[in-house]
């Protein structure tokens, strides 16, 4: 009985962390992973194996781990028909079913069945200047994701819609994208990506956006 609760402990843990960074693009997975390792002394060499006794090979924990998401989608929504998602990158598609999104909801803020989705909505949360910049690096982010997978823009990118809803602090903007670093991870050299939080977050906004009556 304990050998069986380790080993699904094992697996939840696992698990959590396969989500947690499966969304991110390859080098935020790096960093956090090697952040991880470091902090916890770990010896990268035996950490990969396939599944016995209680360790489970990445390949397989992937599998159980989209197979547990696509059960729990089915129970909460039908399944989209095969033109609904069309020009939406796979991993976004994940993405707007774990936040029970439609693609009704994303084209009133995106400019969804064309080559390059922009963001299009009429308003965006805040009251004050740094509210709507986080929303809108939140929502520009989105865009990025539904049309290549990646939820990182640059800078230019951001800068103009920033401008377009009158969301641009010149004084404060490196001060604001600082406070925002647990959404919204970047330079301007590097442009700015989404961490997993930060997408989390933008799932709510668009909800926010969209939801209203």
């Amino acid at each position: 009985m304990t050998r069986k609760t380790d080993v699904d402990a094992e697996f939840d843990a696992m698990r959590s962390v396969y989500g947690a960074l499966k969304d991110l693009d390859a080098n935020a997975q790096k960093r956090v992973l090697d952040y991880v390792l470091k902090r916890l002394s770990l010896d990268t060499g035996d950490l990969v194996g396939e599944r016995t006794g209680s360790t489970f090979s990445p390949t397989q924990l992937a599998r159980e781990t989209e197979e547990s998401e696509d059960k729990s989608s089915e129970t909460t929504r039908s399944t989209a028909s095969e033109g609904e998602f069309e020009g939406i990158s796979p991993v976004a598609q994940r993405w707007i079913r774990r936040n029970g999104l439609t693609t009704d909801q994303l084209s009133k803020l995106f400019t969804l069945g064309i080559d390059e989705i922009d963001l299009i909505a009429k308003t965006v949360p805040g009251k004050t200047k740094k509210d709507k910049m986080r929303s809108v690096a939140l929502l520009t982010g989105v865009a990025a994701y539904l049309g290549s997978g990646a939820p990182r823009v640059t800078h230019e990118v951001l800068k103009e819609a920033l401008s377009h809803y009158n969301a641009y602090d010149t004084n404060n903007f490196s001060s604001y994208i600082k406070d925002m670093a647990g959404e919204i991870a970047g330079s301007k050299e590097s442009g700015y990506t989404l961490t997993a939080r930060g997408l989390a977050a933008a799932g709510e906004v668009v909800n926010e956006l969209t939801t209203k009556k």
